[in-house]
Order: structure tokens, then sequence, then C-alpha cells
């Protein structure tokens, strides 16, 4: 099984995706890799941050899973082909964000896909948390001006919508979802108490 999450940047993949790692002992996050910058306030490992020549030579590698250039800016970004074979193998349950075209190619390969979208109700949200962490005025216009309605209508090709407006709402959602789809499967269910967050990083 692997959840693939995908959404507008701000829209809080990262902070569910993590709160899932932390909740279900047995969900391991897929290694990402990209050519963009370490933003300001994000945590150092989220991304392995490559050149775009060394991520190139990765594609002639065929190291990645999949890879795709994101946004105007024409960033690459990554999954690590390595990383999710070693989770399959190792009895884990994949969970990754991918941007939505990328999600409709991997829709069409021989996996156990569940596939999350992510966004908000109030777009003004996601200007605010990407101001937030620091984006400047370019990147934001590139980041949801040329893509935010690209993607929301993507959507449709997802098994599950989550609104993001309210996060602690969005976290026991997503919670409820997994509960579901390991049962569907038959994947036991064993959780990590978790602490109430008092705030998201975005």
């Amino acid at each position: 099984m692997f959840i693939i999450m995908s959404g507008p940047s701000g829209s809080g993949k990262t902070p569910l995706l993590y709160s899932v790692i932390e909740r279900f002992p047995n969900v391991r996050k897929i290694q990402s890799y990209t050519t963009r910058k370490l933003r300001k306030k994000e945590v150092n490992g989220t991304y392995i941050y490559l050149t775009k020549s060394q991520f190139e030579e990765k594609i002639k590698e065929n190291f990645f899973l999949e890879y795709n250039k994101v946004h105007k800016d024409q960033q690459y970004y990554g999954t690590g082909l390595d990383s999710y074979e070693n989770a399959i193998k190792d009895g884990c349950v994949a969970i990754k964000d991918i941007d939505v075209d990328s999600y409709k190619e991997m829709r069409k390969r021989d996996i156990d896909i569940v596939g999350v979208y992510v966004t908000v109700k109030n777009r003004g949200i996601l200007f605010d948390r990407l101001r937030e962490r620091g984006e400047n005025e370019q990147t934001i216009a590139i980041r949801l001006f040329d893509r935010v309605d690209y993607e929301n209508a993507q959507r449709k090709h997802y098994d599950y919508v989550i609104y993001t407006d309210d996060m602690d709402k969005a976290v026991k959602k997503l919670e409820k979802i997994v509960d579901k789809e390991f049962k569907k499967r038959g994947i036991k269910v064993v959780k990590n108490q978790v602490e109430k967050k008092d705030s998201y990083m975005f």
C-alpha cells in the first residue's frame, strides 16, 4: 500500500504526512529529491537537495520511481526507487507527497495506491502559510497563481479530499482514512500515542 498525498503549496501536505508517521509506526516516508533550495524554516532531511546536473544523472541511472518538473520555475522533484522498495520489503506502508501530474502517472502502474488530495476552502490561507514560512512574493506567485486552479481540478482523480482550514480536524480525518484502508487490506492497525500539537509547520 502506498499513500500518496497531493495538493497546492501551503495546503498542509507535510504536517499531515508526518502526523500519520507519528501515529502509525508501520508507515514509512519515502525519500524525496529536489533541485529547489532549502527553505528558511524547513527541516533538513525533508528532501535530499541536488543540483540539476546531479538530478539528471540519477534519471539516467533509473534511480527514481517517478520524477517530474513542477511549477513555472521547472524545479525537479522525484521519488527514490530504493527507498520505496525497501519500505515494501520491510512490510511497511509507504507514504509520500507527489505533484498531481506524477500522481496520475503513478496510478497507471501496478501499485496499490490510496490517493489523498489536500487543499483548503479559503484560498487566502495558502498565501498566509507561504508567507509565514518565508517565501517571497515571486515564489508565492509561481506556486499559487499559476497552479492552484489546475491542481484543484485534479482532485477528482483521488480517493479522498481533505480540507486543512482546520488542521486538527484534518489530522483526525486522515487518521480515519488510514484506519479504514488498513482494515480493508487486512493490515494490522497499531497506533502510537501522540500529543495534540499547538501549531503546525507548513
